[in-house]
């Protein structure tokens, strides 16, 4: 909500973006200066080597490969939208963060965050483009992309014969029958996940902790249909507001509804494979995404940069009829005439696009056909739920 009402300019829109987009750089030049026999973070070597030489960050958020991929690889799209789409004089610096990014998710080996930065650029690339360039584009990425992916660290492995995926597929089992038998589900931050292994010398079953590995999973398990229900209503508002908003082409603000976009896109292939469900990043990203839409809806206040000093002052009052004389008579018309000018001009004023190219966006709240999309993608997600916890799918 702070984030929501604190962001009522474009300008205040455009500075969160950059903090945010240069915190992600940080986190990955913080990450690989280890692998640079630097390590700005102390034990973030040590940690490293426990995980097999797979890149991790000795803080409490990214204490494993995967949270790191995860956070970091959200740099690469929305910096493509950011600064490399965008153009000017930042260009440069856009590719050079980018392939910051890239390092650094290589070096965690991390197969969930290479799947989520692929579906992210890949939602990148299709955002507002012709229906036949998009179908040419997935037909690409199915026949080149598909193929880039198995030629990654570790990608080869992803079949249900993995330990790391036979986990997920026993935590989300448990997870679907948490939410099935209560319905609400365990509670906020209440289900853990387990493995049970038979210890041959105790001779007694030893139950060994395991993380859910998946947003959705952990939503559902902890808060139950309703709790997923929202979960997916808030990405499903977020994508829905960004992609019926028009802006003018190279405006400043497609330049944040482009980046909104890949932030929410990466975000949205993420928590199928991460568990970041309670995260702060997620708040922020809605609360950007809500001062966006306030930016599109008619009669949004505090547009700072949209305020003229001139048009807020006070008109300028027409003449009244004093007199019941043909002058006077004539003075009334005018005033009459000055005010029809005035309406017209504030009507047409709704309909162009201020000086960051925004026109204003019809939906402004959820009504009962977006609940029932809403409804209608809970379910899908329970469908592959399912279908991955009882059958992993190799693409």
């Amino acid at each position: 909500m702070v984030t929501a009402l604190a962001l009522n300019s474009w300008a205040k829109i455009e500075k969160y973006l950059n903090i945010w987009l240069g915190c992600l750089a940080v986190l990955a030049l913080l990450a690989v200066s280890s692998h640079w026999d630097v390590e700005l973070v102390k034990g973030s070597a040590e940690l490293t080597m426990a995980f097999h030489d797979r890149l991790t960050l000795n803080t409490w958020v990214f204490r494993n490969p995967n949270a790191l991929g995860h956070g970091v690889v959200t740099l690469i799209p929305a910096a493509i939208a950011w600064w490399v789409m965008a153009g000017g004089k930042n260009k440069m610096l856009g590719f050079a963060l980018i392939a910051l990014a890239i390092h650094c998710v290589l070096l965690t080996e991390s197969k969930g965050a290479f799947l989520a930065g692929a579906g992210g650029l890949t939602m990148l690339f299709l955002f507002k483009r012709p229906v036949w360039l998009q179908l040419v584009m997935l037909a690409l990425v199915y026949g080149v992309g598909i193929a880039a992916l198995k030629s990654l660290p570790r990608m080869d492995t992803m079949s249900k014969d993995d330990e790391g995926i036979q986990g997920r597929m026993i935590v989300w089992q448990q997870a679907k029958s948490s939410m099935e038998s209560t319905g609400t589900g365990a509670g906020l931050k209440t289900f853990q996940g387990y493995v049970s292994i038979r210890d041959g010398k105790l001779h007694r079953t030893v139950y060994i902790p395991i993380a859910t590995h998946g947003s959705y999973v952990r939503h559902g398990a902890d808060l139950g249909y309703v709790g997923l229900l929202l979960y997916a209503g808030i990405f499903y508002g977020g994508v829905r507001v960004l992609l019926a908003a028009q802006s003018a082409p190279g405006s400043e603000a497609m330049r944040v509804q482009r980046t909104l976009y890949a932030l929410i896109a990466t975000t949205v292939f993420s928590s199928w494979v991460v568990d970041r469900a309670y995260h702060m990043d997620f708040f922020l990203l809605s609360g950007a995404l809500s001062a966006f839409h306030r930016r599109f809806l008619p009669g949004s206040k505090g547009r700072e940069e949209e305020v003229d000093p001139e048009a807020s002052a006070e008109p300028e009052s027409k003449p009244l009829l004093l007199l019941v004389s043909d002058d006077g008579q004539k003075n009334e018309v005018q005033a009459v005439a000055g005010r029809q000018n005035t309406e017209d001009e504030e009507e047409a004023a709704e309909n162009i696009p201020d000086q960051f190219g925004a026109i204003k966006l019809k939906w402004s709240r959820v009504g009962v056909v977006d609940m029932m999309i809403m409804y209608m993608l809970m379910e899908v997600l329970i469908y592959y739920w399912e279908l991955f916890s009882t059958d992993f799918v190799v693409f």
